[in-house]
């Protein structure tokens, strides 16, 4: 156990989880296939910067998970760049769109590290970050861009860390 600067107990077994939203992608059109819309010329600069700020945020995390839907996986990579690329980026299909929470639920029972980054899609990764909380009845959505920050304890509880705005985290990435 360690000691938190609000003088709580925070035990260093303890997993944070970031829930991070895919950037501005395309719209959807009935020619392409949802799968492989893309980040477009601003969502790619603004994940940019948004990497830069959840590097400054999240500095100790140890793996990248994304939806394998291209939006996401091109996040995913602003997210390792942010990183200087010493995280990986993995795909996982329990956070693509439609997606439950016991998937998701299950993946992080089987996750070794402690310090993660999910990129994935709404409305899941509310949903998810509600049901992990214990909260009913919310209705609430992340921006593009934006993140949820969770920390899950040993014995099954969680609590949110942080809420990150898209805007704060590229304020964040704009000194670095």
């Amino acid at each position: 156990m360690s000691v938190g600067t609000d003088d709580e107990l925070i035990d260093e077994r303890d997993s944070l989880i970031v829930l991070l939203r895919h950037g501005i992608a395309e719209e959807r059109t009935e020619g392409k296939a949802d799968e492989d819309r893309s980040l477009t010329a601003e969502g790619h600069a603004r994940m940019k910067q948004i990497a830069r700020g959840l590097a400054i945020a999240f500095p100790r995390a140890q793996a990248i998970y994304s939806s394998p839907l291209l939006r996401a996986v091109q996040t995913a990579l602003w997210v390792s760049k942010g990183y200087r690329s010493r995280l990986k980026v993995n795909t996982t299909d329990a956070v693509v769109p439609g997606a439950s929470t016991d998937e998701l639920l299950a993946f992080l029972k089987g996750l070794t590290q402690r310090r993660v980054i999910i990129v994935g899609h709404e409305p899941n990764l509310s949903e998810n970050a509600m049901e992990l909380l214990g909260l009913t009845g919310g209705d609430i959505e992340l921006k593009k861009g934006g993140g949820y920050c969770i920390r899950l304890h040993t014995d099954g509880k969680a609590e949110m860390e942080w809420l990150l705005s898209p805007r704060l985290l590229r304020k964040l990435g704009e000194g670095d």
